[in-house]
């Protein structure tokens, strides 16, 4: 099926029975949708017209699909701003991963090499073991007296976007040449989108932004800060462009530390500054935490390096500039303010509410149920007792969610997934390989700490990039055993 897609879309270009069907469908498509539904039925229509061949390809290329799914998600929610149109793109992607999924099934069912296929998947790992756990015990939560069916079904969709991004992921990331490429292809995608956020800042926001952020009032009061709007770049709120740049930012700058050529370090270099730069103007104070405890962490597992003590005497130099320095630019004192947390009221606001729920917590072990706190829960549980309730914070909505159980389950999970990966970083002799663990190590450690004050750490495309890491966290390690075969490393 692959090389029949291969044939008819690239090497034919359309140029068959096959390309003049699917062109006579999106023609006749198009002319019903800009009569009915206007300007949205056209834009829905040009997707159309770019998807169904870029669809049809990802059958027969899961990589080329993967870096789809990434950069489709990053402008979604630019598109949807720059149109003024709501359109269900949640649904589209998830049909998309089923689609590649069936796909990969139906080719290892119809290949002649299944062998070769199979062993592109690992469920024995330990990595992949806990997270089928999680995944089980999520599921189980259908039982959950105190939830409801509509909450459970809401949540029961991005537990199965997880597991099949995940095992599509396996499928992915097979070479070493494809994990340099994704490297790099994330870190320009990140620079990309830091510099839309810089634009915003220097130039203003464009008059589509600025529609959708003074939509609502709730908006304006999450997005206008002390007199100045935080910055959002083409994501779908500050806070996941706050977390994606401080996270690729530190990715980028360690990288820069590694075995590269001098034309790569300067590019990994510029590229996290632009990144760093760009989360000071999301206001997102829990990126900006995030950063020193990145830099600790990676002082810490490399304090006998010379290398790694003038990185971080510079970059302890830095902070204390920033922190102490004359500079009262209203980034630089949200800044501040992200280190003084008893200072700050909207903390005071969330202690409160944790100290509130406390007994609600205690007397329900397996939580409340899927998707029953915050908005959401106002949309898919209402009346329920924690319809509405602010987790403000992974952590807890996971613990308000499916309980104590289901919290040591996730940061089981997590624990997992660092352990494995700082144990190949000990264990790998590759310079290079070294460098990947010790960056997306130290980058997630970073991430899941961000877990006590936000709840979006799964949002797109971060959960795409991050699946992608947790793959690689085992994965790496076979490719650093080929290379000291192949170079006779000592």
């Amino acid at each position: 099926m692959r090389q029949w897609l291969f044939d008819r879309i690239v090497v034919e270009k359309f140029n068959n029975f096959f390309g003049l069907l699917i062109l006579l469908i999106l023609s006749l498509a198009a002319v019903v949708a800009i009569i009915h539904m206007g300007v949205k039925g056209g834009v829905m229509i040009f997707s159309l017209i770019v998807g169904v061949p870029v669809v049809l390809y990802s059958l027969g290329n899961t990589r080329f699909a993967y870096m789809v799914l990434i950069v489709f998600t990053t402008f979604m929610a630019f598109i949807t701003r720059l149109f003024s149109i709501d359109v269900p793109f949640g649904v589209g992607i998830d049909a998309f991963l089923l689609l590649l999924l069936f796909g990969t099934i139906v080719e290892y069912i119809f290949s002649q090499n299944r062998a070769s296929i199979a062993k592109e998947f690992s469920f024995t790992n330990p990595i992949s073991i806990a997270i089928i756990v999680w995944t089980a015990y999520l599921l189980l939560q259908v039982g959950n007296p105190s939830g409801t069916l509509s909450g459970y079904m809401f949540g029961l969709r991005n537990i199965l976007r997880g597991l099949v991004t995940f095992i599509i992921a396996q499928r992915v990331f097979t070479r070493l040449s494809f994990v340099h490429f994704f490297v790099t292809f994330f870190i320009a995608l990140g620079v990309i989108i830091a510099i839309y956020g810089i634009y915003q800042e220097f130039a203003g926001l464009p008059s589509f932004d600025l529609k959708w952020a003074t939509l609502t009032k709730e908006r304006i009061n999450l997005l206008f800060i002390q007199g100045k709007w935080r910055k959002w770049s083409v994501l779908s709120d500050p806070a996941i462009f706050g977390l994606l740049m401080s996270f690729g930012g530190i990715v980028a700058c360690l990288m820069a530390l590694g075995p590269f050529t001098w034309r790569k370090k300067l590019f990994f270099v510029c590229s996290g500054l632009l990144m760093l730069l760009a989360m000071f103007f999301s206001g997102t104070r829990t990126a900006y935490v995030m950063i020193p405890i990145a830099l600790g962490t990676y002082v810490i597992i490399n304090i006998a390096k010379v290398k790694t003590l003038v990185f971080a005497c510079l970059s302890a130099l830095i902070f204390i500039i920033i922190y102490f320095g004359p500079f009262y630019a209203k980034p630089i004192v949200r800044f501040r303010s992200a280190f003084n947390p008893s200072e700050d009221a909207s903390m005071n606001l969330r202690e409160y509410n944790r100290e509130r729920i406390r007994p609600y917590v205690h007397s329900h072990p397996i939580g409340g149920g899927l998707t029953t706190t915050g908005g959401y829960g106002e949309r898919f549980s209402p009346g329920h007792p924690l319809s509405g309730f602010p987790p403000d914070g992974g952590f807890m909505k996971t613990l308000l969610e499916t309980g104590w159980i289901g919290l040591l389950l996730e940061m089981g999970v997590y624990f997992t997934i660092l352990a494995v990966g700082m144990s190949n970083y000990y264990n790998s002799r590759d310079p290079v390989i070294k460098t990947y663990y010790a960056a997306f190590a130290v980058s997630f450690f970073a991430l899941t700490i961000a877990l006590y004050a936000k709840e979006n750490i799964t949002q797109f495309p971060l959960n795409f990039i991050l699946y992608g890491i947790f793959v690689m966290m085992y994965k790496l390690k076979k490719f650093d055993s080929g290379l000291i075969s192949k170079h006779n490393y000592k």
